[in-house]
């Protein structure tokens, strides 16, 4: 219904774009952990999404995504540049 009228569902646009409405996501495929556990001392053997943060959560971890972060530049001084520069030059 809009404004009080029926609308025929092929129609109506917001239905036609796909994106809205409910998603599914399924669960992650069971995997060994690149880490080791500090419980056991040995990589854990992970079965789902669940696993996975108590996993984290247990051993500290923290985990990280594939967004890019910029390099982050310090400001030297100019007599740290000058050291820097002399102990590559020095080698």
């Amino acid at each position: 219904m809009r404004n009080g009228r029926l609308v025929r569902k092929r129609k109506n646009p917001s239905l036609s774009s796909g994106a809205a409405g409910p998603q599914i996501m399924s669960d992650i495929a069971p995997y060994r952990t690149a880490a080791t556990d500090v419980a056991t001392g040995k990589r854990a053997v992970i079965g789902g999404r669940r696993q996975h943060r108590e996993f984290l959560r247990r051993n500290g971890y923290v985990e990280l995504g594939n967004d890019y972060v910029p390099p982050q530049r310090d400001e030297l001084s100019r007599t740290d540049r000058v050291a820097d520069i002399r102990r590559v030059l020095e080698r």
